[in-house]
């Protein structure tokens, strides 16, 4: 069974003049958290910077493009069409592999 011991232990005091100047020193921040920081700045002003130079589609139905929502249409359409096919194909697989292991 082990037992609960706390030791006293002496506080120490530093009467050292030059740890003082240390002290200060940890208040400010160091240059690796300054790096840390701005890097991650640089990091996001990278990202504004790239987003801007996308070219965005438009949302209404011009000569020049069939707009955002006649896009989602079709992309919807698509993966409609393959998820059928991909289901039609598992399922079949999936009979196929039945019938064989009843046939075993």
């Amino acid at each position: 069974m082990a037992k609960n011991i706390k030791l006293d232990l002496p506080e120490m005091v530093d009467t050292n003049p030059s740890t003082k100047s240390d002290r200060n020193r940890k208040n400010k921040p160091s240059k690796k958290n300054v790096k840390k920081r701005r890097s991650l700045a640089k990091f996001f002003r990278d990202i504004v910077s790239e987003l801007k130079k996308v070219e965005w589609a438009k949302f209404k139905k011009n000569k020049a493009n069939s707009g955002v929502f006649a896009q989602t249409g079709t992309v919807l359409i698509v993966v409609l069409f393959f998820t059928i096919i991909i289901t039609a194909i598992d399922l079949g697989l999936t009979e196929l592999l039945t019938l064989l292991l009843n046939a075993a």
